[in-house]
C-alpha cells in the first residue's frame, strides 16, 4: 500500500466527509449523491458501495467530459476512488472494479507521477491482457507526459509486458514508440537503453507500412539516443523511398543522417547522405554533413559553398553550417569566403568563441592592407604558457588546478624546470586527480565533456603541439631550432591527455554514465568520449591500453552503438600491428569463398621502406648516395643577437627494388603481397593520417589498414618505374613536388632509367606539376598514366625508394637541368643583383601582424615584393637565379633557393619558438648565407598550433636585417 493511499483511509472519515462537503458549499456547488448517499457517510462502517457509488458520482458530474476540473475536485475524485478500491472484496482488483482510466486521468493532470509509476508496477501484469487495454496506454500517456526518473523504469516494464502480445498491426504502436522515445531521452544508466534498443530491432522491419508514418520520429528520436545505426539506416532509407515524403519529416531524417554520419561514415552512408542533400536543399543539418562527407573526398572550398551559403539565415540550424564553411574556407586561405561568412554570424549574434578566434587571425593577416603602418600597436603582447579555463571548468577546476600549475611553466630549452621534474610533476598531478575524481560524483556527462574538449585543445594547440614532431626528424631537433624544447612540451602534452584518458575511464565506468540527460547527458556524449580517449591513446603511441579499454567499453555498452565500437576497435587492432588477428575477423564476416562479395574488405599491415622490402624478399640496388652536409645558419634572436648555429643535414640516397607482383590503389598506395601497404617516413605522416581519403579505404591504424578488395584488377606486364610515396595529388605543395618527387624523376632520366621503362604517374597531377614534367623534358610517350579510381597488378615494376629530405646529388641535378631550360648558365657562381621578397599575402596560415609595414620597408630598400606562385617554374627559375638576396616569412616559394647561386643572402621571419631545417638545408646545398630573424607568438591565439598562429616582428630588426640581406653593412 502506497503511503499516499494510507494518508487517504483515514481521511475518508466523517471529517473528510464533512470537510468535503464544507468545500462545495463554499464553491457553490453541489455535491454528488444526494442526502440517502449522503447519510451513509456519517455511519462508523461506510459501506463498500456507498464508497463506489460516490466515486462513480464525483467522476460522472465534476470530471468526466470536462477539461477544466478544478484541481480539489480531481483531489477529491482519486482520494474516493483509492478509498473504495481499499476496500473491494478479497479477489476484486482495482482493474476489474472500474474507475482505473478516471483514476489514472485524475493523477496525471494532478502532476502526481509516483502513484502511476507505482500503479505501472503492480498492474504490469494484468494491464498486458486486452481487457485492460485502456488503463494500460492511458497510464503510458501520463507517464510520458509528466517523464521524470520515476516514470522511467515503470514505463519500460509496463512496454515489455505489453511486448507479449504486441504485432506491428496493432493501433497503440505509436503509444509504445513514443514512450521508448521519452525513456531513451531520459535514462542515464545503460541497462535501460539496452532494453530501448531490444525494442527498436523489432519495430525496425515495420518502418515502411503505411501506419508506420505516425511513429516513424519518435522511433529516430529513440534510435538516436542509443546509437541504433541500422535502425537509423533503414529510417531514413524508408524517409528517402517515398514518394510524397511529409516536409515535417526533415527533421527526423536530418538527425539520423547526422548520427550516421558521427558514427559510421560508410559508403553507404555517403550515398544516403547525397541522396537527402538532392531531396532537401534546405536542411541545414543535412547539408552539413553532404559537406563534410564531400570534403573528405576532396570537394574544393568553392564547390562546397553553394548549398552551404544558400541556406536560410532564420532556419536554427543555418549558423552550424555557415560555421563549418568558415572552418574550411580559413583553412584553405580562402580568405574573401571566410570573411563574409563569418560576418553573416556576427550578423546573427552567432560568432561563437573559437569563430571570434579565427576573425582576429584573418584580420591579424590583412592588418595594414591599405591602412596606415599605425593600425597595429607598436609592441603586440606575446604568447604565454599553455593555460587551462578554471571557470569553464566548472567542478573540476580544483582537481585540475595541480595539472594547470604543471603548465604555467612555458616548456623552453631554458627552463628552470627540468624535464625529468616536468614528468614527475604531471605524474604527480595526475594521480591526485583521478583521487579526486572519486569524490565527484555528480558530475553531469557535459560537464566532463566540456572539461575533456578543453583538454584536448590545451594538448594540441600553442606549444605543446610540438610533442607531435616526436620522430619527424632523424634528429635531436635542439636550440638552434627554437626556443621550445620537444622533449618538455611531450612531457606536459602527455601530462595532459593523461588527465583527459582518466577522466574519460571515470565517465564510461560510473553505475550512470549517462548523469545529466536528457540536456547534459547521452549515448552520443558517451561514445564521443569513447572516441575522444581511443584518439588520445594513440596520441601516446598505446594501441594496446586503447585496444583493451575498447574492450571493456564494448562489453559494458552491451551491444549500444555497435558500429562505432567496432570501427574503434578495428583501428586498435590496426595500431597495435595486429592484423592476423582482424584478419581471422573480417574472413569469418565476410568469407573468401563469398562469391557474391568480391570487395570484400581486407587487412594489410604497414612498412616502412626497409621493413617492406625485407617482408617482400626483395634487395634495393643503390643508384646514388649524399653523405651528410654540414652548414651554419645565423640566427638573429628577438633581443638582436646574432649567432651561428651549426647543423647536418640527413644523409640521402635513391636507390630501386623490381618487384614482380605489386598492387597499385588509390593512386598513392603500393601493396605487396608479403610486405604489405608501403607507408611513408613520419615526416610524410605529420601532413595527415594515412592511407589518404578514399572510399576503398575503410579503416586505419599506425601499423595496418582495412581496404575494400579490387573489384577488377588491370593487369599490366609492361616495364614500369614507380614512384614510392606518390603523394602529389593530395599534398599539392611545391617543396614536396620540386625536392622530393621531380628531382627522383630527373634523376631516374639522366641515368636512362625512363629509356627502357614507362613512367607509372597519376592523371590526378595539377597543371603546375605537369608543365614542371614538360620543363624537364619528360616525353608524354615515356608516362603510363593511371587514375585514383584504376587497381592495377604489375608484374614487372621498378620502384624508386621514397625521397624524404633534399638530396645534394638530386637538387643540384634538377638544377642544372632546368637552368638550362631557362636559358641560362647552370655553372655561372657568382650572385645576381635583385633583390627578392616574398610576400605571402592570401595565406591564412603563420600570418605576421606586420607583413605589409615589413613589404613597406623592403620596397624602400630596394627589393622586389613577388609572389612566386604567380610565376611559371622556368620565369621562377630565372628569377631566383638572379638574386643576390631573398627574404620574407617562410613558404613553399622559398623552394626557389635551389636556384639562386651560392653566396646568396638568405632571411627567414618566423617566430622563435620553432623552425624546421628544411630551407636551411636548400641554402646549404646552394652555398648561401642564410639568416634566421626570430619573431614572438602573439598573446590571444594560444588555442591554435605554435606552428600556424600568428606572430609578431620587431620593425627595427627587420630593418636592420634586410639591410643585412642587401649587403650595407659591407
Amino acid at each position: 500500500m502506497s503511503s499516499a493511499l494510507q494518508a487517504v483511509l483515514p481521511a475518508l472519515s466523517r471529517l473528510w466527509f464533512n470537510e468535503l462537503r464544507a468545500k462545495c458549499d463554499k464553491e457553490g456547488i453541489t455535491l454528488p449523491g444526494g442526502e440517502n448517499l449522503h447519510q451513509k457517510f456519517t455511519l462508523a462502517e461506510v459501506p463498500v458501495g456507498a464508497r463506489g457509488k460516490l466515486a462513480q458520482l464525483l467522476h460522472v458530474e465534476w470530471v468526466k467530459g470536462r477539461t477544466d476540473v478544478p484541481a480539489w475536485q480531481l483531489q477529491a475524485l482519486v482520494e474516493a476512488i483509492e478509498a473504495w478500491w481499499q476496500q473491494l472484496p478479497e479477489g476484486t482488483t482495482p482493474l476489474g472494479a472500474g474507475l482505473a482510466p478516471a483514476w489514472v486521468r485524475a493523477q496525471g493532470t494532478l502532476g502526481h507521477i509516483e502513484p502511476l509509476a507505482q500503479a505501472a508496477m503492480r498492474w504490469h501484469a494484468q494491464l498486458a491482457e486486452p481487457d485492460h487495454e485502456a488503463v494500460a496506454l492511458g497510464l503510458l500517456r501520463q507517464l510520458r507526459r509528466l517523464k521524470g526518473e520515476a516514470s522511467i523504469e515503470s514505463s519500460l516494464t509496463l512496454i515489455d509486458a505489453l511486448g507479449a502480445r504486441w504485432q506491428p498491426d496493432v493501433g497503440w504502436t505509436q503509444e509504445v514508440v513514443g514512450t521508448l522515445a521519452m525513456v531513451a531521452r531520459a535514462a542515464d544508466t545503460l541497462p535501460l537503453l539496452q532494453r530501448v534498443s531490444a525494442w527498436l530491432d523489432r519495430l525496425v522491419p515495420h518502418v515502411r507500412r503505411p501506419d508506420a508514418h505516425g511513429w516513424l520520429a519518435p522511433l529516430t528520436a529513440a534510435a538516436v539516443r542509443c546509437a541504433a545505426l541500422p535502425t537509423l539506416r533503414a529510417v531514413a532509407e524508408a524517409m528517402l523511398d517515398d514518394e510524397e515524403p511529409d516536409p515535417g519529416s526533415a527533421f527526423s531524417l536530418a538527425a539520423a543522417l547526422e548520427a550516421l554520419g558521427e558514427l559510421s561514415p560508410t559508403p553507404e552512408v555517403h550515398a544516403l547522405v547525397a541522396r537527402a542533400a538532392k531531396a532537401w536543399p534546405k536542411q541545414p543539418t543535412i547539408q552539413v554533413e553532404h559537406a563534410k562527407l564531400r570534403r573528405a573526398e576532396g570537394a574544393t572550398v568553392p564547390q562546397l559553398a553553394g548549398p552551404l551559403l544558400a541556406l536560410e539565415a532564420s532556419h536554427p540550424a543555418t549558423p552550424a553550417a555557415w560555421r563549418l564553411l568558415a572552418e574550411y574556407a580559413f583553412h584553405d586561405g580562402d580568405i574573401a569566403l571566410a570573411k563574409e561568412t563569418y560576418q553573416r554570424l556576427a550578423d546573427l549574434g552567432q560568432l561563437d568563441e573559437h569563430s571570434q578566434l579565427r576573425l582576429d587571425h584573418l584580420s591579424l593577416n590583412q592588418a595594414g592592407a591599405g591602412a596606415a603602418p599605425s593600425a597595429l600597436p607598436a609592441v603586440l603582447p606575446e604568447a604565454g604558457p599553455a593555460m587551462l579555463d578554471a571557470e569553464s571548468l566548472g567542478p573540476l577546476a580544483a582537481a585540475l588546478a595541480p595539472l594547470g600549475a604543471v603548465l604555467a611553466v612555458a616548456p623552453r630549452h631554458d627552463s628552470t624546470v627540468s624535464l625529468a621534474d616536468t614528468e614527475a610533476r604531471c605524474a604527480q598531478a595526475l594521480a591526485g586527480f583521478e583521487a579526486a575524481l572519486a569524490q565527484l560524483p555528480d558530475l553531469t556527462l557535459s560537464q566532463i565533456g566540456d572539461a575533456v574538449g578543453q583538454l584536448w585543445v590545451v594538448a594540441n594547440a600553442g606549444a605543446l603541439d610540438l610533442a607531435h614532431w616526436e620522430g619527424v626528424f632523424p634528429f635531436e631537433v635542439g636550440p638552434a631550432f627554437g626556443v621550445l624544447d620537444g622533449h618538455r612540451c611531450r612531457a606536459q602534452c602527455h601530462g595532459v591527455l593523461g588527465h583527459l584518458v582518466a577522466l574519460c575511464r571515470h565517465a564510461l565506468r560510473r553505475e550512470r554514465p549517462l548523469r545529466g540527460a536528457p540536456g547534459e547527458g547521452s549515448l552520443a556524449m558517451l561514445l564521443d568520449l569513447l572516441r575522444q580517449q581511443f584518439e588520445t591513446q594513440l596520441a601516446m603511441k598505446q594501441p594496446e591500453q586503447a585496444l583493451a579499454d575498447i574492450e571493456e567499453a564494448i562489453t559494458r555498452l552491451g551491444g549500444l552503438g555497435r558500429s562505432a565500437t567496432t570501427g574503434l576497435r578495428e583501428r586498435a587492432l590496426l595500431s597495435a600491428g595486429r592484423i592476423d588477428a582482424l584478419r581471422a575477423e573480417l574472413e569469418a564476416t565476410h568469407p573468401t569463398a563469398d562469391t557474391r562479395d568480391p570487395r570484400r574488405p581486407e587487412a594489410w599491415p604497414l612498412r616502412e621502406w626497409d621493413d617492406w622490402l625485407r617482408a617482400e624478399g626483395v634487395t634495393a640496388h643503390t643508384l646514388l648516395h649524399d653523405e651528410p652536409l654540414v652548414g651554419n645558419f645565423d640566427v638573429v634572436e628577438v633581443s638582436g643577437r646574432v649567432r651561428s648555429e651549426p647543423h647536418e643535414m640527413v644523409s640521402t640516397q635513391l636507390s630501386l627494388a623490381r618487384v614482380t607482383d605489386l598492387r597499385v590503389r588509390n593512386v598513392h598506395l603500393l601493396v605487396g603481397s608479403q610486405g604489405g601497404v608501403l607507408k611513408p617516413h613520419p615526416w610524410h605522416l605529420q601532413m595527415g593520417e594515412f592511407p589518404y581519403p578514399h572510399p576503398n579505404v575503410l579503416a586505419r591504424g599506425s601499423a595496418g589498414t582495412v581496404l575494400r578488395g579490387a573489384g577488377l584488377w588491370k593487369r599490366l606486364d609492361e616495364p614500369l618505374v614507380v614512384l614510392a610515396n606518390m603523394d602529389a595529388p593530395f599534398h599539392r605543395n611545391y617543396y614536396h613536388w620540386m625536392v622530393l618527387t621531380l628531382t627522383r624523376i630527373q634523376a631516374l632520366m639522366a641515368r636512362g632509367i625512363l629509356k627502357t621503362r614507362k613512367l607509372l604517374l597519376p592523371r590526378e597531377l595539377t597543371g603546375w606539376m605537369l608543365r614542371s614534367l614538360q620543363d624537364i623534358g619528360l616525353d608524354e610517350a615515356r608516362i603510363r598514366w593511371y587514375s585514383a579510381e584504376d587497381d592495377l597488378r604489375l608484374t614487372d615494376a621498378l620502384i624508386a625508394s621514397p625521397s624524404e629530405f633534399a638530396s645534394a646529388t638530386m637538387v643540384e641535378g634538377l638544377r642544372r637541368h632546368l637552368t638550362q631550360a631557362a636559358g641560362l648558365d647552370p655553372d655561372a657562381e657568382e650572385p645576381g643583383d635583385r633583390l627578392i621578397y616574398l610576400a605571402r599575402r592570401g595565406e591564412t596560415r603563420r600570418p605576421m601582424a606586420e607583413a605589409e609595414q615589413v613589404i613597406d620597408i623592403a620596397e624602400s630598400l630596394g627589393f622586389e615584393i613577388v609572389a612566386a606562385e604567380t610565376l611559371s617554374l622556368l620565369d621562377q627559375v630565372r628569377l631566383f637565379s638572379s638574386a643576390r638576396g631573398i627574404a620574407g616569412p617562410p613558404g613553399a616559394a622559398f623552394t626557389n633557393l635551389m636556384w639562386a647561386r651560392p653566396g646568396t643572402r638568405v632571411l627567414t621571419i618566423f617566430k622563435q619558438d620553432i623552425n624546421g631545417p628544411t630551407f636551411f638545408d636548400l641554402s646549404f646545398l646552394r652555398g648561401q648565407q642564410h639568416r634566421w630573424l626570430q619573431a614572438r607568438s602573439i598573446a590571444g591565439f594560444e588555442s591554435v598550433s605554435i606552428v600556424t598562429s600568428p606572430f609578431s616582428v620587431d620593425l627595427a630588426l627587420a630593418r636592420r636585417e634586410l639591410q643585412w640581406v642587401r649587403g650595407d653593412e659591407d
